[in-house]
């Protein structure tokens, strides 16, 4: 009997002793688990971190290369901007060269204006005497012009050039005009037909009497040339169509 008991006394130690063990052991295993788990969240934490990091790190990156590119374009436009305004100041560096030398061009245009002048008043009383006074009037009216001081030296120069191609026109047409001679001591009236600046004819009462260029005195028209003078005529005044005509000219066998 005593062993018995012994046996069961030693039996419920074993047992309590294996309840004892299975507790630690499981104590253990939940201690483990749960650092387990704490480990795989503090895991998954850092590598949220670590993600979190890399995309910090790429799109600094991405901006620095943002930034240089910006960088890069500001100064693309800086030397651009250089060579604007270097161009800008060449060109009123340029301006200011050309205002100093107004004065100049003024001093010595006035000068060649007259001489312009002087040049086609010894033209005109060179040349056949068409409706003389008129034009050394109009020529003479150029000198006003030039001693005007509320006109351009442009303007005067665009007015002088004009009366230059006025003069240049009356060398190339057909033209009858009006003019009055006295003859014995009356006014008379005769139409004169200028062929361009080679010959003046001129009709008194039916009298043909032809000036040429370089000649000191009218002569008269050989009366064969009659007709063809007063064809001439007719064409200068637009009453028939021109058409080819002739008339004796410096060195005909007529003269």
């Amino acid at each position: 009997m005593a062993n018995l008991n012994k046996w069961l006394r030693t039996s419920v130690a074993a047992a309590v002793f294996s309840v004892g063990v299975a507790g630690i052991a499981d104590a253990q295993l939940q201690t483990a688990l749960s650092t387990g788990a704490q480990s795989t969240q503090d895991g998954a934490s850092t590598q949220s971190q670590i993600d979190s990091i890399d995309d910090d790190r790429t799109n600094a990156e991405l901006e620095y290369r943002a930034l240089l590119q910006q960088i890069e374009s500001q100064r693309l436009y800086v030397a651009q901007q250089e060579v604007f305004i270097q161009s800008q100041q060449n060109e009123l560096d340029s301006l200011r060269l050309q205002i100093d030398s107004v004065g100049n061009i003024q001093r010595d245009l006035i000068p060649m204006l007259r001489e312009m002048v002087d040049n086609l008043r010894q033209f005109v009383e060179l040349d056949l005497p068409f409706q003389h006074e008129a034009r050394l009037e109009r020529v003479d009216d150029l000198y006003e012009l030039i001693d005007e001081p509320d006109v351009s030296a442009a303007e005067k120069y665009r007015v002088i050039l004009n009366r230059y191609d006025i003069e240049a026109s009356y060398g190339r047409g057909l033209r009858v005009y009006e003019s009055t001679t006295v003859i014995d001591g009356a006014d008379v009236t005769q139409a004169v037909l200028q062929i361009g600046r080679v010959a003046l004819i001129r009709d008194t009462q039916g009298s043909l009497d032809m000036l040429y260029a370089g000649a000191s005195d009218w002569v008269e028209v050989p009366s064969s040339y009659n007709n063809d003078v007063q064809r001439a005529f007719r064409i200068a005044r637009e009453v028939t169509t021109p058409e080819v005509f002739t008339v004796p000219l410096p060195g005909s066998e007529d003269q």
